[in-house]
């Protein structure tokens, strides 16, 4: 009986020189092949394209993909579909052109001419190619569904950046292109106005369409192109090159699955990709693949900006590697082919050796030029049920590495990296985000049910015990370490805690979002003046600094009644945003405080916040939101302030509950009176703001009430005389000028 027909699939790597070009080409068990061209190489590549699909006896191509916009990647493509007898395309994947024409200010003309013919090469395909842009997540299947190809990089928030950013030109001053940024959660704000909302749609739907692409906002240029050239010179990247990083580390790379029999079998293409950062994080197990597409032709592989051979060849850890080039530009390197060799990789290059060392020095750095690669030819791969099978030799089987002896045993270690660490971020993060959402979980609870403005924030105990319950056991056992991580990421608050202890006796809660910040800002604006106190006789004299030292004792209590956040966090994790909101929004009025006040032990400095330019101005507004104060409870506190100011004799004065709707209470040691009359226990005399016409009048009734001679004050300047008091005596400093963003 005859055996049933399996599928398989043909890998073909052609051979182009310095470049990459590969076809993939489906035999299914029933049906039509599909065929899978990624790059064409260098110009001359395109005829060896033909060539091999036509060996394939290739009828039509399902997909082309360029992995960026390099060169050698897309010169041969190009020349390919120009040319006659190309086959049709059904469907094209390619970088997303816009996202880097937006710096085309950036690239020197070499860099920009593989953008260039990127573009031309779109603009050659037929009518009826289906073209788009994939980032991570976008899927291709054959018609029998037993071949796909996933997208895993580049990332959609790593597009996104490049079309939308303003922020752009880091990503380019560095080598390689930074990734670690993409590994930080975070929270989206809904914009309903946002002209971008049907982009940011796209890209979260994986595939970029070109009618998608509105008008993008401009690239702004901060400094000439010959400083950003010198720059990224100082920096080691070449200005011809420039550019170059960002291309390469966009590099579409797809992994390929093939169902063949009972067996499915695993691709990596990895395109020019050389920071492996993110995939690390987002795969820490690896990927389990059979073979893997050599990334940049055997050049450097990072995590961040470290050199990491090892580390990226023990994470892949494929069967087969299979590698581009031809001496070009040094590449390969004989550090990555050793890397490859020391995991189990038997490797499989277009560069074939001519010769062999048993002994003797390895002096060069390009294993081409080591063992003189002078012949070259393509590499083709069958994979099917039965395992992977070359038609030609392999450039050497894993584990072994440089010069062998005939009898050698050989053990290599690596000495534990911090880089390693990458590959457990993904798990670490999946822990935090559960961690924060339960954390704020509760905080909406504690909303829903208003409690006591001193309850304390969850100690990790507490956590931890819900992260048991959670199944989460690893969590549980290391939650201290998950959560200080979390709070360096700027997702959580963390008491401070014992350097030598971690026994679970710290606090933790979630910092607040960027919509609780908005009302945070709302909240604080609420109040007409901010009247603040010093006690540290010994703190600084600059603004920020003496409204961090105040105390915030009235406002913490405030806050918390108004959202639920422990008081306990007020000062480290709430203040200081609105700290920097306040001093961009609001002038400031300084007053020093000599110790002959009412109060020895009392403030040093008082300080008072207003939203206008000036006191005057100031005076007028708080005027206006004193309307809501009652009059009997407003001459009655005027009274017992006076009294108490001079004599520190009859009733405290206490304070109306209408005014802390306008004004902030100054709560210390004494009972809170207004600012302008803090520390001025024997009536020294100081200009009334904003009442130079009742000044003698009002000047008076101070100085008699005392006695119980001052009589009843007129109700029309009751509350002129308050705003008066509250702002009267400082040193009114010129607010913040807010920083234009960039």
């Amino acid at each position: 009986m005859a055996k049933a027909k399996e599928a398989e699939l043909k890998l073909e790597l052609i051979n182009v020189g310095h470049g990459d070009a590969l076809v993939l080409h489906w035999l299914p068990k029933t049906g039509k092949p599909s065929t899978i061209l990624i790059d064409g190489g260098p110009v001359k590549g395109a005829a060896r394209v033909r060539a091999t699909l036509d060996e394939l006896n290739a009828t039509a191509i399902d997909l082309a993909v360029l992995t960026h916009c390099d060169a050698d990647h897309v010169d041969g493509l190009l020349a390919y579909v120009r040319g006659e007898g190309a086959l049709p395309i059904d469907h094209y994947w390619g970088p997303c052109v816009p996202a880097f024409r937006r710096h085309a200010w950036l690239f020197p003309p070499r860099v920009a001419s593989g953008i260039d013919k990127t573009e031309d090469l779109q603009n050659a395909l037929p009518e009826s190619c289906a073209v788009s842009w994939p980032v991570e997540g976008a899927t291709w299947t054959s018609a029998d569904g037993d071949l796909s190809l996933k997208v895993i990089s580049p990332a959609g928030r790593l597009i996104e950046r490049l079309l939308l950013g303003s922020d752009t030109l880091s990503l380019f001053l560095q080598e390689p292109m930074p990734m670690g940024w993409l590994l930080e959660s975070v929270e989206e704000e809904p914009d309903d106005e946002d002209p971008y909302a049907d982009l940011r749609f796209a890209i979260s739907t994986s595939e970029i369409t070109p009618d998608r692409i509105p008008n993008l906002p401009t690239s702004e240029q901060p400094a000439s192109v010959d400083d950003v050239a010198h720059e990224a010179k100082a920096k080691g990247v070449d200005p011809e090159f420039f550019g170059n990083s960002v291309l390469n580390n966009t590099s579409i790379v797809l992994l390929v699955e093939a169902r063949t029999g009972l067996r499915t079998q695993r691709l990596l293409l990895t395109g020019d990709l050389e920071n492996f950062t993110y995939l690390m994080a987002r795969y820490p197990m690896g990927l389990g693949c059979e073979i893997v597409k050599v990334p940049h032709h055997g050049s450097y592989s990072y995590i961040d900006s470290d050199l990491a051979y090892d580390e990226v060849w023990q994470w892949m850890r494929p069967r087969a590697a299979l590698v581009s080039a031809n001496g070009k530009h040094g590449l390969p390197r004989r550090e990555f082919r050793d890397a490859a060799l020391r995991y189990g990789t038997t490797l499989f290059c277009t560069s074939r050796r001519t010769r062999e060392i048993v002994t003797g020095p390895l002096i060069e750095d390009c294993c081409k030029n080591q063992y003189r690669c002078n012949h070259q030819a393509p590499v083709s791969l069958t994979i099917s049920s039965q395992g992977v099978q070359s038609e030609g030799i392999a450039c050497a089987r894993g584990n072994q590495t440089g010069v062998m002896p005939v009898i050698e045993v050989r053990q290599h270690t690596i000495d534990p990296s911090p880089i390693l660490s990458a590959m457990a971020e993904g798990e670490i993060r999946k822990h935090i985000d559960w961690a924060v959402t339960w954390l704020r979980e509760t905080l909406k609870e504690r909303q829903n049910r208003p409690a006591d403005v001193h309850l304390p924030p969850l100690s990790i105990k507490t956590l931890s015990k819900a992260a048991s319950g959670a199944g989460r056991v690893g969590a549980a056992t290391q939650m201290e370490l998950i959560l200080e991580r979390a709070a360096r990421s700027g997702k959580v608050w963390l008491s401070r805690g014992d350097r030598y202890r971690r026994d679970g006796s710290r606090s933790v809660w979630p910092l607040p979002n960027r919509e609780e910040n908005k009302a945070f800002r709302e909240w604080i604006d609420g109040f007409s003046v901010i009247q603040l106190a010093v006690t540290d006789r010994h703190a600084g004299t600059a603004r920020e600094e003496l409204v961090y030292a105040a105390d915030t004792t009235w406002l913490a209590n405030r806050f918390a009644e108004a959202f639920a956040f422990p008081v306990a966090i007020f000062e480290d994790g709430i203040w200081p945003p609105l700290v920097s909101h306040l001093l961009k929004t609001r002038s400031i009025g300084i007053r020093t405080i000599d110790g002959s006040g009412y109060r020895s032990s009392g403030p040093s400095i008082a300080i008072i916040l207003f939203k206008e330019i000036d006191a005057e101005t100031a005076f007028r507004k708080l005027v206006e939101r004193l309307e809501a104060v009652d009059s009997q409870e407003l001459e009655d506190y005027l009274t017992a302030v006076v009294k108490y100011s001079y004599t520190t004799s009859g009733p405290a004065p206490k304070w109306p509950p209408a005014l802390d709707q306008a004004v902030t209470q100054m709560q210390l040691e004494s009972p809170s009176i207004p600012s302008g009359l803090v520390g001025n226990r024997y009536g020294s005399s100081f200009e009334f703001v904003g009442l130079s016409t009742s000044a003698k009048q009002l000047a008076r009734w101070m100085e008699l009430v005392p006695y119980g001679m001052g009589g009843q004050l007129p109700e029309a300047l009751l509350r002129p005389l308050l705003a008066s008091l509250i702002l009267s005596g400082f040193e009114v400093l010129e607010r913040t000028k807010p920083t234009r963003s960039p």
